[in-house]
């Protein structure tokens, strides 16, 4: 690790909390209960700052993280300087388990963040011997290979204002499923993530208000008050 990325990152002064609970659903038994608080004991939290990157591309992964706190993003620069994010990672999320050798992107800090690292090889050992873990684990990659095909049918086949309402609709649905939608990402983010210019992406969100599909609470925060109208253009079924 650089002494420049060190620099960003910082060991939080609590312990790891139970942040996999909310992610397990229905009861747990006693030895599930265990098995997490097993992996509790490999985590150490640390704070990322707002920009900073936590790894770099083609760096050794020898660490899985977890965010509890803030937003991260996972992205790549392109050759002629253009950078395309493959995902935001919110709290709760797991991320760096795609069990390469090395890092095929980077993840930088939309916000201050703080994230949990588990040392790769004892997560490995931790999941041969808790079955609670070994679900948990499992769930995230399915759940992030659905992500990452969705997000390819996204790119390859909708419009920008489909890409738009989709996006918004994906949020919303991570977030906990409230009309009031939390958008951490700047505008240029958001272009990022969908193949678009940021001209697209602000003309797109200005269009949304004037058809009265979402209001603006603050700079980062809408609420989406046309459900249907958005379901219908993200699905295709409406015309842009």
């Amino acid at each position: 690790m650089s002494a420049l990325l060190r620099s960003h990152i910082s060991p939080a002064s609590h312990a790891a909390p139970r942040a996999v609970l909310a992610v397990i659903e229905g009861n747990r038994t006693r030895d599930e209960d265990g098995d997490l608080d097993a992996l509790d004991a490999i985590g150490t939290t640390l704070r990322v700052a707002k920009n900073a990157a936590l790894f770099h591309e083609g760096e050794l992964s020898e660490h899985v993280y977890q965010v509890v706190g803030g937003a991260m993003r996972t992205c790549r620069l392109l050759v002629d300087g253009r950078r395309q994010i493959a995902d935001f990672i919110l709290p709760g999320d797991f991320f760096g388990l795609d069990w390469q050798t090395t890092h095929g992107f980077t993840a930088e800090a939309l916000t201050d963040a703080v994230v949990i690292s588990y040392p790769r090889r004892r997560l490995e050992a931790l999941a041969e011997s808790r079955p609670a873990v070994q679900r948990l684990l499992m769930a995230m990659l399915c759940k992030g290979l659905a992500a990452t095909q969705e997000h390819v049918v996204m790119l390859g086949r909708q419009t920008a204002y489909e890409r738009l309402a989709w996006f918004l609709l994906r949020i919303k649905e991570r977030s906990g499923g409230t009309d009031a939608v939390d958008v951490p990402m700047s505008r240029q983010d958001i272009a990022d993530y969908l193949g678009l210019t940021i001209e697209t992406v602000s003309r797109g969100i200005s269009e949304f208000k004037r058809r009265q599909y979402i209001s603006a609470i603050s700079t980062h925060q809408f609420r989406l008050t046309d459900m249907m109208a958005l379901q219908s253009l993200a699905s295709g079924e409406a015309a842009a």
